[in-house]
């Protein structure tokens, strides 16, 4: 497909404050150059154009949920109006009409699932998912397979029994709960029932839901990592001084957590040491448990405290945790010993632990071999790294869910430290596993960020989640960070607004054309405020014969979201590049089920692609590129990747579809309106450009938005003039290429970019950290190369020969038929 090699330039990244051109960098630190194609890459589909269209189509309307011959896709901003389904933000399915029978979803080929994000945050002008509070009756649910009421079920006897709408079981109408019905069938009490009227509602529980704890506003456990590595590194003075900020802020006296929430700080290395932070200590008082062997909470009182009344002496342990030990010589910081330590001073309560770890655990009963070996890598024993090292951290993770404790682990290393073991206690939990590798101190602002969203935000604890479906499909799969402890019911120490859950569904029988299909999500859990509820959200959908309708009220978001899940579920059994196979196996698969079902009558030389599904290919292959999948090499590590596969499986379709294929802006030519704000607060953005290095002009400057960072690429002959009314600046070698803020000029091409940088990071669960990249000058190039998701890399060919790949093996599945 491709002749001569482009002549872009690039450089390469190593670690360090180098500054090498292309020419003195070794090959393999160079960004692939990408091959001139016959084809012209402007006709393949690209995710600028589908989703610039269906924001036009959406912006500033409403999307009435019951309306599902178009739903938004998940990048689209909508305003999301429930009229008895729930709002996609919280539930997607794969497809919008489900296939009538086991025989049509087979041969369409296409995963059918859901995506559930049960605490997603709303739009402020969307109406709030309404609390239903029956009291000491609790909500009514169906007798046989236990659903709760919702506005798909329907009445009979004039009101006096209710049909299921997941299993159809006819119901009595408890006599507190009866209201007659109109000539329609509908209650003439609808209108004061939210759980009649909306997709989405919580109720509140009497006391026969809840687990072993008695409810109570949400606890946390901070650990930190004492040890020589974290002192020398700065982790131990960034992680105080991130705390600070989380736990008070710049007001130091107003209440930023919810009230009622209690706090506890343990420090650790070869050691726990626990801190007794009453209000009415004069000082900080420190108990050392040296046996890790036998860990136990050494205070009765004084360990978990409000944050207001023991503010004073809070914020003078986290000021001195790093004089107190930066002569500290033990190199040893024993991670799952702080896990417990949290663990058993919440395990009466349930709570979150904040673990920060700086380097592997070599010390104790659960010491941990570094077993990162490069000879591994490529080969078929590669998958052993992607797997737990010891049971024993697996089985501390199950015990932590059995005491409602949710563990998120902040790993800051300089070296390898085992991300597929320590990870999994938080992966069993519901937690997050946030990777920084040689932090440094221009990284504070993103562990600021971080944690202070990650405290602050919609938290639930101690939770199990259960998806219901119509008779005819059952779940046989879950994908998430949860622990599964029956064959349905999924386990969440920790659930919070930023995690998903996948569901996979098959056939087990016909399904109904007549009543269509219903599905339930049922959470039951405690809020950080202490209360215990079930969130309930439902989802009815139509059933077809039709397999070209399966294919055109599709949602490529939520397939690959199912497809990349399954694909990192494989990772630590199979070979990777079987893996990369088996992808692009099922893409090719799909494609070819649309091509025999639906086009059969266009020419074997045309590739043919579903409308809702046209962008499959191209998030596929921006999958194959990802940390997660891509091979391991000069930017990527086994920890590096593990850290990729818990994330990816816990991501948002949202902030999933944003990170296979990002976004990208061409500062120089935006007009003026470009980074004002709406009445909504929402800010005009230039025109998405597709990203790809080819399309990048080394006059102008383009800002990339990957979900994990934020680049603003300077071409190696931009203007003088666009320098100086960004950096004030003449020059490149002027541009400080460390600075993670942009000066704060007073030109308008700066307010412009101010606005859409604060507007980009403020749309993120994670911090986008500005980092500046200088064309043919930053060894940081070669990283924000891998972002190009149009082009090639050492492994993956480019979008163009992709699309050729599907196509003629689609073409030889044709052939083989025919013959």
């Amino acid at each position: 497909m491709g002749a001569k090699p482009s002549p872009r330039a690039g450089v390469g990244y190593t670690q360090g404050p180098y500054t090498h051109t292309q020419q003195q960098l070794p090959p393999e630190l160079r960004p692939p150059q990408q091959p001139r194609h016959r084809i012209d890459p402007d006709q393949m589909p690209a995710p600028v154009q589908v989703r610039e269209q269906d924001q036009i189509l959406f912006d500033d309307k409403f999307f009435g949920t019951l309306e599902r011959d178009r739903v938004p896709l998940a990048t689209t901003r909508y305003i999301g109006l429930d009229q008895g389904n729930c709002n996609p933000r919280f539930m997607r399915s794969t497809v919008d009409k489900m296939p009538f029978s086991r025989e049509i979803a087979y041969v369409s080929k296409l995963p059918i699932g859901l995506i559930i994000q049960p605490l997603a945050k709303q739009r402020p002008d969307e109406v709030p998912v309404q609390v239903v509070d029956h009291g000491e009756e609790g909500p009514v649910r169906c007798t046989r397979c236990r659903a709760y009421i919702n506005p798909w079920c329907t009445f009979v006897q004039g009101g006096a029994r209710f049909i299921c709408s997941i299993c159809s079981h006819s119901n009595e109408v408890p006599s507190w709960y009866f209201a007659n019905v109109d000539m329609s069938g509908r209650r003439i009490d609808v209108e004061q029932r939210p759980e009649l009227r909306y997709g989405s509602v919580e109720f509140e529980v009497p006391k026969d839901y809840n687990s072993a704890r008695t409810p109570s506003p949400l606890n946390y456990v901070f650990a930190i990592d004492v040890s020589a590595h974290a002192v020398r590194t700065g982790m131990l003075e960034a992680c105080c001084g991130a705390l600070l900020e989380t736990l008070y802020g710049a007001h130091s006296e107003q209440q930023k957590l919810n009230p009622g929430s209690k706090i506890g700080i343990l420090t650790f290395d070869k050691a726990v040491h626990y801190y007794n932070l009453s209000a009415s200590l004069s000082q900080v008082q420190m108990m050392v448990v040296p046996d890790i062997d036998d860990l136990f909470v050494p205070l009765e009182d004084g360990f978990l405290v409000d944050p207001m009344a023991s503010k004073d002496i809070i914020e003078e342990l986290l000021q001195n945790l790093p004089t107190m030990f930066k002569e500290t010589q033990k190199p040893e910081a024993v991670f799952s010993s702080a896990v417990r330590g949290g663990m058993l001073a919440l395990q009466k309560t349930g709570g979150q632990v904040f673990v920060f770890q700086s380097c592997l655990p070599t010390y104790g009963p659960d010491a941990l071999k570094s077993r990162d070996d490069k000879a591994l890598y490529g080969t078929d024993k590669e998958k052993t790294l992607l797997s737990v090292q010891s049971e024993k951290y697996t089985d501390l993770g199950k015990e932590c869910v059995k005491n409602g404790v949710c563990v998120n682990s902040w790993f800051f290393p300089t070296h390898y430290v085992d991300v597929a073991t320590l990870g999994a206690i938080s992966e069993l939990t519901g937690g997050d596993v946030r990777y920084y590798p040689n932090f440094t101190a221009r990284d504070k602002p993103k562990l600021i960020y971080q944690l202070d969203h990650d405290v602050h935000r919609e938290i639930g604890y101690d939770g199990v989640l259960r998806v219901r479906c119509s008779d005819g499909l059952q779940v046989i799969d879950h994908y998430g960070n949860c622990h599964m402890s029956t064959y349905t019911d999924m386990e969440l120490a920790g659930i919070d607004e930023d995690k998903t859950i996948a569901a996979v569904l098959k056939h087990d029988s016909k399904l109904d054309t007549n009543r269509g299909v219903s599905f339930q999500c049922a959470l039951l859990y405690t809020n950080k405020q202490g209360r215990r509820r079930v969130r309930v959200h439902n989802l009815n959908l139509s059933v077809t014969t039709q397999i070209a309708d399966v294919f055109r009220f599709g949602d490529e978001d939520a397939a690959i979201s199912i497809l990349l899940r399954q694909a990192i579920f494989d990772l630590p059994h199979k070979n990777r590049k079987d893996v990369h196979q088996k992808l692009t196996d099922l893409c090719v698969n799909i494609l070819m089920a649309y091509r025999n079902n639906c086009a059969s009558s266009t020419s074997s030389g045309q590739l043919i692609l579903p409308e809702a599904f046209k962008l499959l290919p191209v998030y596929v292959h921006g999958a194959l590129r990802s940390s997660a999948l891509r091979g391991v090499g000069v930017d990527v590590n086994t920890d590096f990747r593990s850290a990729g596969m818990r994330l990816f499986n816990s991501l948002s379709v949202a902030e999933l579809v944003w990170t296979l294929y990002p976004r990208m802006f061409a500062v120089h030519t935006m007009d003026n309106q470009c980074g004002t704000s709406n009445m909504k607060g929402e800010v005009l953005l230039p025109p998405m450009v597709r990203v790809s290095y080819d399309r990048l002009d080394p006059k102008g400057a383009y800002l990339v938005d990957t979900g994990s960072d934020m680049f603003l690429w300077l071409g190696s002959n931009i203007a003088p003039e666009l320098l100086e009314e960004i950096f004030a600046v003449k020059s490149l070698d002027q541009v400080d290429p460390e600075m993670t803020l942009l000066p704060a000029l007073t030109t308008e091409r700066s307010h412009q970019l101010h606005g859409i940088i604060r507007y980009l990071q403020s749309q993120r669960s994670r911090y986008l950290q500005l980092r500046i990249i200088r064309q043919n000058m930053d060894p940081m190039e070669f990283i924000f190369s891998t972002w190009m998701t149009e082009d090639r890399n050492a492994e993956v060919q480019t979008y163009v020969d992709f699309m050729c790949v599907l196509h003629r093996k689609i073409q030889e599945e044709m052939k083989k038929a025919n013959n």
